[in-house]
């Protein structure tokens, strides 16, 4: 019998981000039910649960009353902070466990807590300004202090703009707090995860993104993340030990840490974390590579369910790549098909697929839109590289204006550069 049989979950969201989520809860042996007010093939997740609700993850009442009608048991969000605040609303009026709370959460919320938190622990920071600064030196990227996702952030390149992205940002901002920073053009995006485990924060994973094209508007544009990091073991000497100390002493006793640095000149400077399930859905990654698989720990974790953390990191953990292609369509083109979606499906070394855009999608604005998210994992460089190429020679998108293929590809010498120098 699975640990978890017949237990009922709630998923907090239906999107094509929680699919991989209702799947790995139906495999422990959940009954999973998603709730969501949105419905359409933008929301999949609904097909593949067990049960859905046309709920909005704000209207508490309704959900409250329904999870208590149903007898769900465990709560579970992700991939976002508002659907967090749902979980720990509904955990609160249902008297169950969740992995995080109020007051961690706001830390991840509002950007200027958690600088002030890295502070205290010595980890480095990027330069920022105050919003009214009237020597600031461009370029600078502007971003709200309590939004996540790319929302409401620009690249000031001179007054002008920064007058208008200010405003924008502004506007954006839930609680009227921006953030200013000195905008790194020319250092590399690094990420890493780290399991908390309550006191104890164990380093999982490293990674190195490169940005989808060198124009003007696109810089905050990500097409692909490589793992592990080829910057991996100058982070653990300079910035590994103050994290730890800085994420063990949060209180919480199961969760996940997302952190995001930029690195320049032998230097890491931090400018934003996610206690939740990051978008690039790495516990796929941990799942396949043998790691820690967070996502099983933190559903056991959401019905109470006792388990053990095994930190010993396997030797040898292969190469893995997320890649999000993009194509750059009319705007006000409708998508027609996907060409080649299913050839880079049913890829053996895939190991996450997410498809964003799908027949019927409406295309607003010139900017390029990506077409889906894929991870491929394996234990050579050689088959990554190989499956990348064929993904670009045989992924395009049709819409009713024209046939559009994979724009600003990964090239060979972007996975070379990523994972070449990397060998573990």
């Amino acid at each position: 019998m699975k640990e978890l049989e017949g237990k009922k979950l709630l998923i907090i969201g239906a999107s094509n981000a929680e699919v991989d989520v209702v799947i790995i809860a139906q495999s422990l042996g959940c009954y999973v039910i998603v709730s969501d007010m949105r419905s359409g093939s933008a929301f999949p997740a609904k097909m593949v649960a067990d049960e859905a609700w046309d709920i909005s993850w704000t209207d508490y009442d309704a959900l409250e009353k329904q999870c208590r009608e149903s007898g769900v048991s465990g709560v579970m969000a992700g991939f976002s902070e508002i659907r967090v605040e749902a979980m720990i609303e509904m955990c609160e009026r249902l008297g169950l466990p969740c992995y995080i709370n109020r007051e961690q959460l706001e830390i991840t919320r509002d950007k200027n807590k958690f600088k002030h938190m890295c502070r205290q622990y010595g980890v480095p920071i990027v330069n920022e300004y105050d919003p009214n600064d009237t020597n600031i030196q461009f370029p600078v990227i502007i971003k709200p202090t309590d939004r996540g996702g790319s929302i409401g952030i620009n690249v000031a390149y001179n007054a002008e703009e920064y007058k208008k992205y200010l405003a924008y940002a502004y506007e954006m901002s839930l609680t009227k707090s921006v953030v200013v920073e000195d905008f790194i053009g020319d250092g590399v995006k690094f990420d890493c995860t780290y399991y908390i485990n309550g006191k104890e924060a164990i380093l999982i994973e490293t990674c190195d993104t490169t940005m989808l094209a060198p124009e003007k508007g696109y810089e905050t544009m990500q097409k692909a993340w490589s793992f592990p990091s080829r910057y991996e073991s100058e982070y653990i000497k300079q910035v590994d030990n103050n994290m730890k100390a800085m994420l063990g002493d949060l209180g919480m006793e199961c969760g996940v840490a997302n952190i995001s640095f930029f690195y320049r000149n032998g230097k890491f400077y931090v400018f934003e974390t996610g206690f939740r399930l990051g978008g690039g859905h790495s516990f796929d990654y941990q799942r396949a590579s043998g790691g820690i698989d967070f996502l099983t720990l933190m559903i056991k974790y959401a019905f109470g369910v006792p388990f053990k953390v095994d930190t010993e990191l396997p030797a040898d953990r292969g190469y893995a790549l997320t890649y999000s292609p993009y194509f750059k369509p009319e705007d006000g083109s409708v998508v027609e098909q996907i060409i080649g979606y299913e050839e880079v499906q049913n890829m053996k070394e895939i190991i996450t697929f997410m498809p964003i855009v799908y027949e019927g999608f409406a295309i607003e604005g010139n900017n390029p839109r990506k077409i889906m998210m894929i991870t491929l994992y394996a234990k050579d460089l050689d088959t990554i590289i190989n499956d990348i190429n064929c993904i670009n020679n045989t992924l395009k998108v049709k819409t009713n204006k024209g046939v559009y293929p994979i724009y600003a590809e990964l090239t060979t010498a972007d996975i070379l550069t990523a994972l070449k120098p990397n060998r573990i």
